[in-house]
C-alpha cells in the first residue's frame, strides 16, 4: 500500500493498470449516474426550449357567451371511457359525481366500470349514485365480473369491444378536472396523434420528496413531448386509439407505461398535456408506498428489457430519449455500486484518492441519518428519497430477475 508522501509520479508508475481500472469504473459509472439525474434532464429542456410552439389545439370555453359560441356535439368524437373497479366502495360515490360534472355531451360517451370480483359494496353504492339526479344522464354500464381476474385480463377483453375508436382509461381513485375529456378530444383530430397523457396532481399532503419527484418527472414529460413523444402515461388518465391497442401481457407491470410505448413503436406521437388534470384521492400508507415503488422497480427492469425496440434509430429523438431516461433507470444501482467498489479500490492503492471514498460514505450516512431521525431539510429529503429510490430499484430488479413478479397482478382490497 502507498502512502501519502509518496509522489503521483510513482503511484502512477506502480499502479499504473489497477489505476486505470478502478479509474475508468469509476468515470462510467459516475459519468452515467450524472448523466441520468443531470444530464439529460437539462439537455432535453434546453432542446425543448428550441423547438417551435408545441401548437396546444385551443381550448373550449367552458361557459360560452351565448349558444352559438359553443362547439355543436357532432363536432367532439365518441369516447368510451373504461374504470376497471376492485373493492373501491370510499371513492366510488365520489368517481361517478365527478364523470357527471365533465363537460361532453352525454351522447358522445361510453362509460363502462368493470368490478372485477369485487367483495365489498362497490356496487350497490355504484347504483345507488346512478340513481341521484346529478348522475341520471351518465350512459353507464356496470360490468360485474363475479371473479378477480385481474385489471390486465380485463383491459384486454373490454378496449376491443368498446363502442367508440377513442378509449380513455381512468383509475377509479382519480378525479378528473372538468374540461379533461373537450381537452384531449382535440389532440385526436391530428392523425398522427396515438395517445395522450394528462398531468398528475395530489388532492391530499403527499411529501415532499413526493411531490417534488412527480414536478421532476412532469417537466420532462412536457419536454418530451415538445421534441417526439412523451414515454409512457400515468394511470389516473389518459387516450389513446383502439386501433392501435396491442393486448398486454398479462405479467406487465407498469401497464400505463408499457402500452403507450407500443403506439410509439407503431410510428404515432404520444403527447403530454398539462393542462389536463387527474387529481389522485388515494393516500398510501408507509408500508403500502414501499410495496408500490417496489413494484414500479421490477417494472422499470421488466420495461427495459421488453420494450428494446424503442431503442431503434428510426425513433429519432425518442429512442435517444428512451434510453436517457427510462432505460437507464433499473441500472442506476449497479453504477451507484460500481462508484462504490471503484472508490475502495482507490483508497487501497493510495491514500490521496481516499476523499471520493470518503465523500461517498458522507452523502450515505446523511441518508442512514434521514432514514432514522426524518428531518424537514428539502436538500436532505430529496436525497433520501433519490438513494432509497435506487435502493428499492435494486431490490426490485432482482425480484424481477429471479421470477417473482411472473403472475398477474391482481389489486389487493384496500
Amino acid at each position: 500500500m502507498w502512502h501519502p508522501y509518496q509522489s503521483l509520479t510513482q503511484l502512477i508508475e506502480a499502479q499504473l493498470w489497477p489505476l486505470l481500472t478502478a479509474g475508468g469504473l469509476l468515470i462510467f459509472c459516475g459519468g452515467l449516474i450524472v448523466y441520468h439525474h443531470f444530464g439529460y434532464p437539462l439537455l432535453i429542456r434546453f432542446l425543448a426550449q428550441r423547438q417551435p410552439n408545441p401548437h396546444y389545439p385551443v381550448a373550449p370555453e367552458l361557459y360560452p357567451r351565448s349558444p352559438d359560441d359553443a362547439l355543436a356535439p357532432e363536432h367532439w368524437p365518441p369516447i368510451s371511457l373504461i374504470i376497471p373497479v376492485y373493492n373501491e366502495s370510499a371513492h366510488i360515490a365520489e368517481k361517478i359525481r365527478n364523470l357527471a360534472l365533465l363537460d361532453y355531451p352525454s351522447d358522445c360517451l361510453e362509460i363502462r366500470f368493470i368490478f372485477d370480483g369485487c367483495t365489498d359494496d362497490s356496487v350497490d353504492i355504484a347504483e345507488k349514485t346512478l340513481q341521484e339526479p346529478l348522475c341520471q344522464h351518465l350512459p353507464c354500464i356496470l360490468q360485474i365480473e363475479e371473479q378477480n381476474q385481474g385489471k390486465l385480463q380485463q383491459l384486454n377483453r373490454a378496449i376491443p369491444k368498446a363502442r367508440f375508436e377513442i378509449i380513455a382509461l381512468s383509475d377509479l381513485s382519480a378525479l378528473m378536472a372538468v374540461d379533461a375529456l373537450k381537452l384531449a378530444a382535440l389532440w385526436f383530430k391530428r392523425k398522427h396523434i396515438g395517445a395522450v397523457c394528462a398531468t398528475y396532481r395530489f388532492l391530499s399532503n403527499a411529501g415532499t420528496q413526493e411531490q417534488s419527484y412527480w414536478h421532476y418527472q412532469c417537466s420532462i414529460k412536457q419536454a418530451e413531448s415538445q421534441i417526439g413523444s412523451t414515454l409512457g402515461a400515468h394511470g389516473a388518465f389518459y387516450l389513446l386509439r383502439q386501433s392501435l391497442f396491442q393486448p398486454l401481457p398479462l405479467d406487465s407491470i407498469n401497464d400505463d407505461f408499457i402500452l403507450p410505448c407500443r403506439i410509439v413503436e407503431q410510428g404515432y406521437r404520444v403527447v403530454y398535456d398539462p393542462r389536463i388534470i387527474a387529481i389522485e384521492l388515494e393516500s398510501s400508507a408507509l408500508e403500502q408506498d414501499f410495496q408500490r415503488r417496489l413494484r414500479i422497480s421490477a417494472g422499470n427492469m421488466q420495461q427495459s428489457l421488453r420494450l428494446t425496440g424503442l431503442l431503434h434509430p428510426k425513433l429519432g429523438h425518442t429512442s435517444w430519449m428512451f434510453f436517457s431516461c427510462k432505460w437507464l433507470r433499473p441500472f442506476m444501482p449497479w453504477c451507484f455500486i460500481g462508484c462504490f467498489v471503484a472508490s475502495i479500490w482507490l483508497s487501497l492503492i493510495s491514500y490521496w484518492l481516499s476523499p471520493i471514498l470518503l465523500l461517498q460514505l458522507l452523502v450515505y450516512g446523511l441518508v442512514i441519518k434521514q432514514q432514522l431521525q426524518p428531518g424537514t431539510q428539502p436538500a436532505l429529503v430529496k436525497l433520501h428519497y433519490l438513494i432509497s429510490g435506487h435502493v428499492l430499484g435494486l431490490i426490485g430488479g432482482i425480484d424481477y430477475l429471479r421470477g417473482r413478479y411472473q403472475q398477474p397482478w391482481k389489486k389487493v382490497s384496500h
